[in-house]
This record gives structure tokens, sequence and C-alpha cells, in this order.
């Protein structure tokens, strides 16, 4: 209790008395330190370049699965590192439908910016959401980046949903939202084309409030840029919901910022977040390689979204 006969607030586990983050390991394998309360962590002491001990993965994925997004500075590893390191953690997507990719590895996406070639990520969005397996995890590696700006932020939707009002969780239980291909209608220029792409890339229908299959926690089901409708609402109905949520969402505090140097490595759990690639940086260049994790290998529902 405080001197004046209030509770104390309860420290937050891993904070100092002043809520500054510390370091801490997990099953004393990695080192860890927090970036903010919701979400996000910084990893030292691992070599992404060398083959890692399963106890050490198993470390980097309890790390993700409790803080949403890992973040490792300078890791700096070959393409063919990458992979492995992806691999590690489940079943990687197949070639990307709109990218480029890594020159002799279709599975790495190679996301290039600069004048002739505009930054197209700038809005929230939660990777691959349409496609029938919603994605376990990104990976994402920092190749080139741009003398200022550039960073990416990410927000937890589980913080999202925990702001709820009780009242409000219970009327969004059983709702469900049409997931399609959404912002990327911009890169079709004619009915003939975009027509071909809706049936090529087609749709799925996902519950607002999903439940993660390790953890357990809900999280809102929901970004800006592929949810296109609310079942059972009308355009107008499901547009205002649509707004509301996007506003509900992008709070500071469910999010972390990252600054990127060459090399830096970031890998994020695709079920509980969603992420916006800033564009402040146009007309620079910046490169990054992207590897998208379709299913998680430990999950017991492996692949599972809710």
């Amino acid at each position: 209790m405080t001197a004046d006969g209030g509770v104390r607030p309860r420290r937050q586990p891993n904070t100092s008395a002043f809520g500054e983050a510390v370091e801490r390991s997990h099953n004393d394998r990695v080192k860890t330190s927090r970036l903010t309360p919701a979400i996000g962590v910084e990893i030292g002491q691992v070599d992404v370049q060398q083959e890692m001990a399963s106890s050490t993965l198993d470390s980097i994925y309890n790390a993700l699965i409790e803080h949403h997004v890992v973040f490792i500075r300078r890791a700096n590893p070959t393409p063919a590192a990458h992979l492995t390191f992806a691999q590690s953690f489940g079943e990687l997507d197949e070639p990307h439908h709109f990218y480029p990719h890594v020159d002799g590895q279709d599975r790495i996406v190679k996301l290039e910016n600069d004048a002739e070639r505009p930054p197209d990520t700038n809005s929230w969005h939660t990777d691959l959401t349409y496609k029938a397996e919603q994605p376990f995890a990104s990976v994402l590696v920092a190749r080139t980046v741009p003398s200022v700006g550039g960073d990416t932020i990410w927000s937890s939707t589980t913080a999202a949903y925990d702001r709820l009002p009780n009242g409000m969780k219970a009327d969004f239980e059983g709702l469900e939202v049409v997931h399609d291909f959404g912002d990327f209608r911009s890169s079709f220029t004619s009915t003939e084309t975009l027509s071909a792409a809706s049936a090529k890339f087609g749709l799925n229908i996902r519950p607002l409030i999903g439940t993660h299959p390790v953890s357990g926690r809900k999280f809102l089901n929901f970004n800006e840029a592929f949810c296109t409708h609310i079942m059972g609402k009308t355009t107008n109905e499901s547009n205002a919901l649509k707004v509301w949520l996007a506003n509900h969402m992008n709070h500071p505090e469910d999010q972390v910022r990252w600054r990127w140097q060459p090399g830096d490595l970031a890998m994020w759990d695709n079920r509980v977040t969603m992420h916006y690639a800033v564009a402040d940086y146009y007309p620079e260049y910046r490169c990054m390689n992207r590897i998208t994790v379709v299913r998680d290998r430990r999950s017991p529902l492996t692949g599972a979204a809710a």
C-alpha cells in the first residue's frame, strides 16, 4: 500500500521499478530485452549464421509467442541462413504472387523501393489473411536501408482486443469478416485483369475474434488492408464498423516501432499482429528480404489461426 492508503501498482514482470525494460533469459538460452509493455522484444547473444541448438530455437519461439515480435540487431544472415532459420519454425509459403524474389531463392521475397518503385505497404495489414491458410509468421531482414526513415511499426491485436469494453467483446463474438486481396487491387488496371485476379486469389471468411492456438489469448482478426466486409451487416453498417475497428486498433500503446540498421532481422507472429511500413524515405532506396512461414510446427493445432 502507498502512504495515502492506495494500492501500489503491481510491477510488470521484466521491468524495473521505473517501468524500464530489463534483460531476462527465456529458459536460460537467449537474452531478451522488452521494447514495450505490449509488444516487441530484442534478442541478444544469438548467431543466425550458425546452426542453432533446438533449445535456442525453442527459446526464440517462446519469446515470439509471449511478445509477438522478436528482433535481432545486425543478424545479417546470408540467404541460405535466412532460409534455414525460417524453416526451423515451420513450412514456408509458396513464391509470392505479386513481389519478385531473391535470385535463386524463390521463397525469399525481395521488397525493393525507390523513385521508380514507390513504397506500397504503408497501410496497416496482416500478411495474406485472404489465403486459405493464414500464415503463422514472417521473417524479415534489412539489406539496404535509407539514410533516415523507413521504420516499421507493429501493433498487437491481442492488446487491441483486451482494451475492448466487455459489452463490445460480447457483441463481436460470432461476427465474421470477409478477407480478400484488398489493397493489391491497385496493381491491376483493367476490368479483365482485376476480374482474373479476383478469381485467382479468392477470399476467406474468418471470425472477427480469434483465439491464439498456443497462448489461448483472444485477438481481433481485422486489418484495414484486406478486410472488406463484415458479414450480416449492410455495406453502410459494415463500413462504419470497419472505420471504428481501424481507429480502435491504431493506438501507440499497442505498438512497437523499429528503426532498421543493415542486417537487422525481425520475426513476427502474423496471427496476432498487424504492421505498417513507414513510407517517409521516398525516393531513397530500401531493400528488404522476407520469408513467410505458413504453418507453426510447434503449435498443437498446426497452422491454425482460429
